[in-house]
């Protein structure tokens, strides 16, 4: 799954949005035309993402109109891109008692609680949105979301249909509802859902290699590969996917072509300790057991928690005879979780 990130403005996610369209003003201003002309002033600062600049005009706004809910709520919106949350919460709870029948405003109380992590108070600001507008696309995402970080992914799924039916061409609800899917093993249908995002907006790489991923989990590796290399195709500096690929190339062992990715990783991210590590466990399949030691101790070196790194290396420093150091490092890898390394520990050491 990929998360949407709350920022105004940004394109590739959900985010807290200016309420209404700007309003007429006439040329010879009354306050509330004057509030009016402040307010449209503070959209197009907000737009900019100048959210001082925007506080500064929704306050002259509200000045002259103490009523304006729409001035509220957008100052709420600059608050919380701020996040200066008491500001934001105080803004929107003022909408809200002002013009207590505008969906818009409970979705984006709902993502100031999204920001601040307040799960709780999240479902109830989205509940509200959808009580009040139950086509509400983005506010059944964000409740789909959230039901799919609590591992409840049947209510995901619900959720993303609902946003998905209420906009056909929402290219992140078919992504996350296929990331349900592939947590309930439902394969065939994660695959549908990630293609059918794919077609509706291919510029998103993220797609690609989610694809990628579940097609190595049904273990259709040349499809997988197939996936990971148009991701990369539409952005070579994105790393996860070329990781992703010489995972699903060593898994296929086509070793020549596994090393090829991770040492690319590797020119383009020097410190990364995971390809370091898959280099070692490529070594050990072509028995260059001091090669596997020296990549598993410079994945180590670069991520000291590194835990399939130690596993690595005690099995190379077996192999070259170092018992106590193999020992140490097994140990050490069963410490940070890799319940693998006992096997060896049981077989080989000293309890």
């Amino acid at each position: 799954m990929k998360k949407k990130l709350l920022a105004l403005c940004i394109l590739s996610i959900g985010c807290l949005s200016a309420q209404e369209d700007t309003v007429k003003v006439a040329a010879n201003l009354t306050p509330d035309q004057m509030a009016e002309q402040d307010y449209n002033s503070g959209l197009a600062a907000l737009k900019r993402n100048d959210n001082n600049g925007a506080i500064e005009l929704f306050t002259k706004s509200l000045t002259n109109k103490p009523s304006f809910d729409k001035a509220l709520a957008n100052r709420a919106i600059a608050y919380t891109n701020l996040k200066k949350h008491p500001e934001a919460l105080k803004d929107i709870n003022d909408a809200i008692k002002i013009n207590p029948q505008n969906p818009e405003t409970y979705f984006n109380k709902g993502l100031i609680f999204l920001q601040m992590n307040l799960k709780d108070s999240e479902h109830v600001a989205l509940d509200n949105c959808l009580k009040l507008n139950g086509n509400h696309s983005e506010a059944a995402y964000y409740k789909g979301m959230l039901h799919y970080e609590a591992s409840e992914f049947d209510k995901a799924i619900e959720y993303y249909t609902k946003a998905i039916t209420s906009n056909p061409k929402y290219a992140y609800a078919y992504n996350d509802r296929a990331s349900a899917k592939r947590a309930k093993l439902d394969y065939s249908g994660a695959i549908a859902d990630y293609e059918k995002a794919i077609s509706l907006d291919n510029a998103l790489v993220f797609v690609n290699n989610n694809l990628g991923s579940v097609y190595r989990l049904n273990k259709q590796h040349d499809k997988a590969i197939e996936a990971y290399t148009k991701a990369l195709q539409t952005n070579p500096s994105y790393l996860t996917a070329l990781v992703n690929r010489g995972a699903t190339h060593f898994e296929n062992n086509n070793l020549k072509a596994a090393q090829a990715d991770f040492e690319d990783v590797l020119k383009k991210d020097p410190n990364n300790s995971a390809a370091y590590n898959n280099l070692a466990s490529i070594a050990i399949k072509n028995k260059d057991y001091k090669k596997a030691k020296d990549m598993a101790a410079r994945s180590i070196q670069l991520d000291n928690k590194n835990g399939p790194a130690y596993y690595n290396r005690g099995i190379a420093r077996q192999m070259l005879h170092e018992e106590e150091g193999c020992c140490e490092d097994w140990k050490k890898a069963l410490e940070l979780g890799v319940q693998g390394a006992k096997s060896f520990i049981n077989a080989s050491c000293d309890n």
